[in-house]
């Protein structure tokens, strides 16, 4: 059963189109998630990560372009913006299960795979907080298959949907959010 957190409210969409509430939210929750990263960073300047025991992130300043981060006693990252940002997309298009713990997993395509540092920053936050903006097992409705739930999206934007006997990947335009 889905905990109240497991996706995106459907009082967020403004339309049942999936291909439009994709165009619509997902910068938005990009936006939000790097401001939520970004201002815990600045505020406690180190942070316990969530999940992962004894590692601590240290933030080390921040220029136009790029973040920087501190493992004390280990390392020191440059993390460019694009590179992080499309970091979040891929958490929120693929699902966190494998991306925030367990990065290396063979389960998870090399294409998607997250930068050790990038996936170490993604990790301050909660995971929750990627699952209730990510459409990641939100229910769809397709005009012949029935219902179904979103499993990922690719990097393309077709969308791979679980329904009953069978998962089927589609375009966006195929598929409408499930919304009472």
């Amino acid at each position: 059963m889905k905990g109240k957190f497991d996706m995106i409210e459907e009082t967020k969409f403004t339309t049942a189109d999936f291909n439009q509430a994709l165009l619509e939210l997902e910068d938005h929750y990009i936006n939000e998630l790097e401001n939520l990263l970004i201002s815990k960073l600045m505020e406690q300047k180190s942070v316990q990560l969530e999940g992962l025991a004894d590692e601590v992130l240290e933030f080390a300043g921040r220029t136009n372009y790029k973040i920087r981060l501190r493992r004390p006693n280990k390392n020191v990252w440059s993390i460019p913006f694009r590179d992080f940002r499309e970091s979040i997309r891929k958490v929120l298009r693929f699902g966190t299960s494998g991306l925030l713990k367990d990065n290396e997993s063979e389960t998870i395509p090399k294409k998607v795979r997250i930068d050790y540092p990038i996936a170490l920053l993604l990790n301050v936050l909660p995971e929750k907080e990627y699952k209730m903006r990510s459409f990641v097992g939100n229910p769809v409705i397709h005009p012949t298959l029935g219902d179904g739930k979103v499993i990922r999206i690719s990097d393309s934007g077709n969308v791979e949907v679980q329904f009953k006997d069978r998962t089927v990947r589609l375009k966006p335009n195929f598929i409408k959010l499930k919304t009472n």
